[in-house]
């Protein structure tokens, strides 16, 4: 039951935090693709597990997902990564990842008393090589994500995590948001999209 509160509060504070915009229509796939991202907090990010006895098989986890601060989407998805994660083990080996994201979050969908699992439901999946952002980035992906996640400000102070910022350099977008299978979205689409 507490979990329950938590996530609809969660899916709430997120709705009110994107102005409890609607999402693009069925059809307009990068903003859709851009739109579901930039109202994520986080998302499932799977890799190629370097451990045993799963090591080479995929491996799936959560982490907390920014694409800017609120109102000021990039399509770039940001990440904070401690180098004691597993995931983050894995992609120090190979950093092809793939991040899963779903309107789910933004309660949309229990508004409109759509299952999660529900097409119309939307998700994006990314897909791309994750790798550590370039010192003159910094300053922008701390902005994108403590500004959404202050929790992490806290987690940057503990030296023996080694926190680090990350993104995904996106190499291919692929949404699903209706009946009838999903959608590949160019990268252009995609980035000059406004969600």
């Amino acid at each position: 039951m507490n979990i329950l509160v938590l996530t609809l509060t969660a899916a709430l504070f997120l709705a009110a935090e994107s102005g409890g915009a609607r999402p693009p229509p069925h059809g307009n796939f990068a903003a859709t693709a851009r739109y579901v991202l930039h109202n994520n907090g986080w998302g499932s990010l799977a890799s190629t597990s370097t451990h045993p006895p799963i090591q080479g098989k995929p491996y799936v986890d959560t982490f907390s997902v920014s694409d800017g601060p609120v109102g000021n989407s990039t399509g770039v998805p940001y990440l904070f990564f401690s180098p004691l994660e597993r995931t983050v083990q894995d992609l120090q080996a190979d950093p092809f990842a793939t991040l899963l994201v779903s309107e789910v979050q933004s309660g949309y969908c229990a508004s409109v008393k759509w299952d999660p699992e529900d097409p119309r439901c939307a998700k994006v999946h990314l897909s791309g090589n994750v790798v550590p952002v370039p010192e003159d980035e910094t300053d922008f992906a701390m902005k994108s994500l403590f500004s959404r996640h202050p929790i992490m400000a806290e987690w940057y102070k503990m030296p023996d995590h080694k926190f680090y910022f990350a993104k995904m350099e996106i190499e291919d977008v692929f949404v699903l948001d209706f009946f009838g299978g999903g959608q590949s979205v160019s990268l252009e689409d995609y980035f000059k999209a406004n969600p």
